[in-house]
């Protein structure tokens, strides 16, 4: 019997050091279970209500902060990667609680394009900077006036945390950041009901007048100064609908623009102005923001109000019916719906 509990309590002890020995390789050679952040991006933030992060946005760059706000670290990728539907980046964070800024483009941001095009440029913050920091500012010379260089703007995103993000110990959090196209396309059209041979689009001078100076980091903007637009394309096409008349034009000026506001006081709002180079008539003055918002004809679309239609809407077509140096009526269109609205001129 003696001999039994000698041998179980051998046992016992060679088990206990197997176990303490174990530990302590696990303890030595392994490393602690990481922790972070897994983020996902969408771009459903649209009318056709469809995630097209894949197919539209080719750079991100992500703005890490801590609980109080104070700026951490960047994180960036671009290119084919953003083109796995299932893409998540990835960040190895201690415990904590975080939050986020993402400014996304469809080519890397902060350098100025050299292909002379307009550029949105990125303040970016400091280790320990708050979120104030931060801005993004459309380029533009001393007057306010957009240089684009004869071509479009490079398309924007801007996405942030809705809520603190907790990390605990050994763990992932997921999150997804929801992104909200800044950049619009407006294209205007002039056709002349009477005559449409006399119609040339280098007759008028297209100018869509602003205020908001740069975009902050919420995606506010700043409207501390004027910004004037011109259109980066002007082109003649054949109005087919007149086939009596010999050589009769269709003309066309595009535009891009940063993020479009509706104000409480029309006059903040941003002014289409179209002016005939020859009589040095405005022909054409509106409001463009309340113009836009009346293609919420639908009950569906009811359902937006006028700024979250406007931020997700981004091509726009205007057609503008001339006689002489007024305007008749307008065709406002949007690329993803089916109907145009008509809005009659009121002369008084």
């Amino acid at each position: 019997m003696m001999n039994n509990m000698r041998l179980d309590t051998c046992f016992s002890c060679m088990l206990l050091s197997l176990m303490l020995t174990a530990c302590s390789y696990i303890h030595d050679e392994l490393e602690p279970c990481p922790s972070g952040l897994y983020l996902a991006f969408r771009y459903d933030y649209n009318l056709q209500q469809a995630n097209m992060f894949s197919d539209h946005v080719g750079a991100v760059a992500v703005y890490l902060f801590d609980e109080e706000g104070h700026f951490l670290q960047k994180q960036t990728e671009q290119g084919t990667a953003l083109q796995d539907p299932n893409y998540r980046m990835r960040f190895e964070l201690p415990p904590a609680r975080y939050q986020y800024v993402v400014w996304a483009a469809q080519k890397p941001l902060s350098t100025p394009n050299a292909d002379g095009r307009a550029s949105f440029v990125l303040q970016e913050p400091q280790v320990g900077d708050p979120f104030s920091v931060m801005s993004c500012t459309l380029s533009r010379d001393e007057a306010g006036e957009v240089i684009h260089g004869g071509l479009p703007l490079d398309t924007i995103w801007h996405g942030m945390s809705q809520q603190l993000l907790e990390v605990l110990p050994s763990q992932f959090v997921v999150d997804t950041a929801s992104l909200v196209r800044d950049t619009k396309h407006i294209s205007i059209s002039l056709r002349d009901l009477d005559d449409p041979s006399r119609l040339h689009v280098d007759h008028y001078q297209f100018v869509l007048s602003d205020r908001q100076s740069y975009l902050a980091w919420n995606n506010q903007p700043v409207e501390d100064s004027p910004l004037i637009y011109t259109p980066y394309a002007t082109w003649n096409t054949e109005d087919l609908q007149h086939t009596s008349v010999v050589d009769g034009k269709i003309a066309h000026a595009d535009f891009m623009t940063s993020r479009l506001i509706t104000h409480a006081s029309a006059a903040e709002d941003a002014i289409l102005s179209v002016t005939n180079r020859h009589s040095e008539v405005e022909v054409i003055r509106v409001n463009l923001p309340d113009l836009l918002c009346q293609l919420r004809t639908s009950t569906e679309l009811q359902l937006f109000s006028p700024q979250e239609f406007l931020d997700r809407g981004y091509d726009y077509r205007l057609t503008f019916f001339l006689r002489g140096d007024h305007w008749e009526y307008v065709q406002v269109e949007i690329s993803v719906l089916s109907w145009i609205v008509r809005n009659q001129s009121i002369i008084l």
